[in-house]
């Protein structure tokens, strides 16, 4: 949650809520994500919409989860959407750069890749990149809602959770940057590293900016790049990628 703002006090029944969602994120997504995605990668080239089952049901549990934080800030008097980092205060100057900068980033590091050097995705991550107009909407579907529904529940929710129980700021974003790292356990323990320093990035644009708006922005960008802008692996540069968040 933005600094400024006063601590958030969640009702009883909403921290019930906030415990099942961390229940899910810690003991559940992390080992059924794991598993799903062996499976996909089995189905992959034999079964018919296996790409569309595997993003769907991924879209379905993150819009399902965001969901329960609408109901928990509809529980909790003392919550606003402003602790979630929702407001109209917003630096448009700031913003702007960082999306300039991030496209930018973004078209260089396509071009290099075109060339066929540099930086390539994973052999165990290729059956995530799309191979037809239907997987390419697939995921752009993936993209938004990895980049709506990952920052309202990991950085919006869990670091206004953490502060309402009396963590300091910056711990409670410390957590819920390892609980979003783990859960994105089913990309390999290199990829994790990746993932984890998206997240500080992710962290650090939505603390200093006071607005969720910028991480959700980048975080699209960024799912963007990885599933469509992504070349095929060899197998003499697959220790060299950028994940999805």
């Amino acid at each position: 949650m933005p600094p400024e703002y006063s601590v958030p006090a969640f009702s009883g029944p909403a921290l019930a809520i906030v415990a099942l969602i961390a229940a899910y994120l810690l003991l559940v997504e992390p080992f059924w994500g794991k598993h799903t995605f062996a499976k996909f990668q089995r189905d992959r080239d034999s079964v018919p919409g296996a790409y569309a089952r595997f993003f769907g049901t991924g879209m379905a549990v993150f819009w399902g989860l965001t969901g329960l934080v609408a109901l928990v800030v509809l529980l909790s008097p003392g919550v606003e959407w402003t602790h979630l980092g929702f407001h109209s205060d917003v630096d448009w100057g700031f913003l702007g750069s960082i999306l300039i900068g991030s496209v930018a980033a973004i078209l260089v590091l396509t071009l290099v890749t075109r060339k066929g050097k540099g930086i390539q995705g994973p052999a165990e991550l290729e059956p995530m990149l799309p191979r037809n107009a239907k997987e390419r909407w697939c995921a752009v579907g993936t993209s938004v809602t990895a980049g709506v529904c990952e920052e309202i529940v990991f950085r919006g929710l869990l670091i206004a959770v953490g502060v309402s129980l009396g963590l300091p700021l910056y711990v409670a974003a410390g957590l819920s940057l390892a609980v979003f790292t783990l859960a994105h356990l089913y990309q390999g323990p290199k990829s994790m590293l990746g993932v984890g320093l998206i997240g500080l990035v992710l962290t650090y644009l939505y603390l200093s900016s006071g607005s969720l708006l910028l991480p959700i922005l980048v975080h699209v960008l960024i799912d963007l790049r990885a599933l469509l802008l992504t070349p095929r692996p060899d197998t003499e540069s697959a220790e060299h990628h950028i994940p999805a968040a």
